[in-house]
């Protein structure tokens, strides 16, 4: 068995003291979790409105997902585009996908005005595909993406393969056909199984680097607006008519509005003291998968990249029949020592495990040498630079929460406005966390905005 042993917590070299919560407060706006969700959060609310903010994080800053995730940073969603459309309609799932894309100018805004040194790397990524059905769902939200005025997906196809001929004429113009190897060689593998690649803009980061950076930031900018408590945790949140008291420790914090910006685990009450009672069925609905990640260090050779393998194999640990996928990203990394050499770090993840209901998680849990076989297994078999004795640097996992629809739930509650959310990583948070903490800043300026799929619906009336 191994120590979850996670890069990104590692290159934090945290040397500031831990300061909870030791008095009672009065303030405007109370972020709940201190991962990239609520600190990019807190970023827009006090830059784009005169709000005085309090971050109550229950551990440490970026010490959960955002410090234990695959610093993959995409614009895809857990589900295709067509598949979103099928579900809300082609309307709301076009400005749904242009929404998330924006949030890339969203993280230079945010790079920009904080001066931030965490690195971050642009590039085009990679998926690749072995099944027809995979191919043509990609190829239709292809065609959703033209009719909505967002580019295509670059699209390429073996010349070779024996299903080219059944796919449908509507979507010839969404597709080249090309040599296999150039398939290949875009994937780095030589899998024969992919007969499909796509092509678009991805990144990565060390997401726990970038929140830690970006909260010190806050508070050498705002110090009279802005304050943050860790080891904080939030034991009940009630609600009132124009205002929210929380009950923290041994201490109370009376606010004007309250956002959750969580994995979408509420572990405290929440009681509406005006009208009816928020369903907390909502919260109990989130349910949590395990992501397990390796990465190991090789020369620097290579540029960075980020590519997703849907394999033939199903490796969903706990439901064999799901529909998952491998991903690997490559970037710089610099190893500690006498003297410090810059490398590449591999990471590797895909096997996950579903959290049964009621179940705790610990990221002090070890990390299942199983697993790490399963991986090694994965690069053996497709990721062509993969060295045959392999030591792994890092081994680790984090919890992420998922939604029921597997969409993000951003903007008011619908019961009492005074309860906000920016919440549900499902598997891809990065982009939609800092999308997320815009749309916040512009419900609390009162803006208009229109019905989007993110809009957290009433849970008590049913759909």
């Amino acid at each position: 068995m191994l120590p979850n042993n996670s890069p990104w917590i590692k290159q934090l070299n945290r040397t500031r003291p831990i300061a909870s919560l030791d008095r009672n407060i009065e303030t405007n706006l109370v972020i709940v979790g201190g991962g990239i969700a609520g600190v990019v959060t807190a970023f827009f609310a006090l830059r784009d409105t005169k709000k005085s903010v309090v971050l109550l994080e229950a551990d440490k800053i970026a010490h959960g997902a955002t410090g234990h995730n695959a610093g993959q940073i995409t614009s895809y969603f857990e589900k295709p585009l067509a598949v979103l459309a099928e579900e809300f309609g082609e309307k709301l799932a076009i400005e749904a996908q242009r929404s998330i894309e924006s949030a890339w100018l969203l993280l230079d805004e945010i790079i920009l005005d904080s001066k931030l040194q965490t690195p971050l790397y642009r590039f085009e990524g990679y998926t690749g595909l072995t099944e027809f059905g995979q191919v043509v769902t990609y190829l239709k939200g292809n065609k959703y993406r033209s009719l909505g005025g967002l580019f295509p997906v670059s699209a390429l196809i073996a010349e070779d393969w024996e299903r080219l001929k059944d796919i449908p004429e509507e979507y010839k113009d969404f597709y080249s056909i090309v040599p296999k190897k150039d398939i290949l060689d875009l994937l780095e593998t030589n899998n024969p199984d992919f007969v499909a690649c796509l092509s678009y803009q991805k990144g990565c980061m060390n997401s726990a680097a970038f929140t830690e950076e970006l909260v010190s930031y806050l508070s050498t900018t705002y110090p009279n607006r802005f304050s943050f408590y860790e080891e904080s945790f939030v034991k009940n949140v009630k609600l009132l008519e124009n205002s929210a008291v929380l009950e923290v420790l041994d201490f109370k914090i009376k606010a004007e509005r309250v956002v959750l910006c969580t994995n979408g685990f509420a572990n405290f009450s929440i009681a509406n003291e005006v009208g009816k009672e928020i369903n907390t069925d909502f919260h109990h609905s989130i349910f949590g998968r395990i992501g397990y990640m390796a990465g190991y260090i090789e020369p620097l050779d290579h540029p960075p990249t980020a590519i997703s393998y849907f394999t033939k194999e199903k490796i969903d640990l706990s439901d064999p029949t799901g529909d998952t996928y491998f991903y690997l990203t490559r970037r710089p990394h610099t190893e500690e020592g006498e003297s410090a050499r810059n490398f590449n770090l591999i990471c590797t993840g895909g096997p996950e495990k579903v959290l049964p209901n009621g179940a705790l998680y610990s990221r002090a849990h070890f990390y299942d040498e199983e697993v790490r076989e399963r991986i090694n297994d994965f690069l053996f078999s497709n990721y062509n630079k993969h060295p045959k004795d392999t030591e792994y640097s890092f081994c680790w996992h984090g919890l992420m929460g998922y939604t029921p629809n597997g969409i993000r739930r951003v903007g008011p509650e619908p019961v009492n406005s005074v309860l906000m959310y920016n919440l549900g990583c499902n598997g891809v948070g990065i982009l939609p966390s800092v999308y997320g903490g815009k749309k916040i800043s512009q419900f609390i300026n009162n803006e208009g905005l229109p019905p989007s799929i993110f809009d957290p619906h009433d849970q008590n009336v049913e759909n």
